[in-house]
């Protein structure tokens, strides 16, 4: 989420607008630039809601140069499926121009040989992409396509045959159907090429599928972690074993996972410094908090004010002032920057 390196730097700047609840500079920006998606996907609902067609690319251009002025260091692009959305292509390469980072989130099954050679040419910089399972039918079940795990498999190889090293990262959400398949996902991995696996905790229940249970949990933590973090570490795609174990390994740190509290009660203390640092848009210009919160709250909206009007704003003010934690209850289903937050704590505080 953040440039630690390049805070640190700026430590005392960073210090000031933290202390005094000033804006800093929107050094990570995410948006959803579509809502809709080809696939199905049993934990997520986003195929399941309606919305609004996105706006054109020539907002979201006009969006990137204000970024690049404000300091912007890294736009990351997500939907929905990020390649349904007409002329990515010519917005990867506007953010490139303005020397800001592109990376994107993807399930990969539309990307073919042509499609990866335009998004490398335009300036991808890395891209996520969604493996649920080393095992085909598992992938597909999840993804409620049959047939989307060779497409996926087929997109990694044409992005890792043109993206430079350190680019290609595996997303994997852990669900009831797929955790006990996972002791051999970094073999496929290391197969495909992959630099990093990030294992996600399943945030809230749906109507396809439900958080794992007390005795998974103690199951994956006994027979699964090991194994997965054993070969994960060997093969560099992982820096620390607790990447292995996202629902903690205490038994505290267990019951809180079965109630989706992935922060472990850090945000009651602590603050999370996304206010200052980050902000998720979507596909009409909405402005939130965060990917956790899209839409609650609505922080502005970009058809009624420029982003700089919304980042030094009265409700984004109302975010870095606030001395009530967490600062939403949402904020303890979170562990995406848990690491992040304790690192710019000790910038901030020591």
């Amino acid at each position: 989420m953040y440039d630690i390196e390049a805070i640190a730097k700026d430590a005392k700047n960073f210090r000031q607008a933290v202390t005094q609840g000033q804006p800093y500079k929107p050094l990570y920006i995410k948006i959803k630039v579509v809502w809709t998606c080809n696939l199905r996907c049993g934990m997520c609902n986003h195929w399941r809601d309606e919305s609004e067609d996105p706006l054109d690319v020539n907002f979201f251009k006009s969006l990137v140069g204000e970024l690049a002025e404000m300091g912007c260091k890294k736009i990351h692009l997500t939907g929905g499926e990020a390649t349904l959305r007409p002329n990515l292509e010519e917005l990867i390469a506007y953010i490139r121009d303005r020397k800001i980072r592109a990376t994107m989130t993807t399930n990969a099954t539309r990307i073919d040989l042509k499609r990866a050679k335009s998004l490398a040419k335009a300036g991808l910089r890395k891209v996520n992409i969604s493996i649920d399972s080393p095992e085909p039918s598992i992938h597909d079940r999840i993804r409620g396509v049959p047939g989307a795990w060779e497409k996926t498999i087929a997109g990694f190889q044409y992005l890792r045959a043109l993206l430079k090293p350190g680019a290609m990262r595996i997303n994997t959400v852990i669900t009831q159907l797929n955790y006990n398949s996972l002791v051999d996902l970094p073999d496929l991995a290391a197969d495909l090429g992959a630099d990093q696996i990030n294992l996600i905790a399943m945030d809230e229940n749906t109507l396809d599928f439900q958080r794992l249970t007390a005795a998974q949990i103690i199951d994956y933590n006994q027979r699964v972690a090991p194994i997965f973090a054993e070969k994960a570490m060997a093969k560099n795609l992982i820096r620390q074993v607790k990447e292995a174990y996202p629902f903690g390994s205490t038994p505290s740190e267990i019951v809180q996972s079965l109630e989706g509290l992935y922060a472990r009660d850090y945000y009651n203390n602590h603050p999370c410094f996304a206010p200052w640092t980050h902000a998720l848009i979507d596909h009409v210009g909405r402005v939130s908090v965060c990917c956790m919160m899209p839409n609650k709250p609505i922080i502005g909206d970009l058809r009624q004010q420029s982003f700089k009007q919304i980042w030094t704003g009265e409700n984004f003010a109302a975010l870095r002032q606030t001395q009530n934690l967490p600062m939403f209850e949402t904020c303890q289903k979170c562990d995406m920057f848990l690491e992040n937050n304790r690192r710019l704590a000790e910038i901030v505080y020591s």
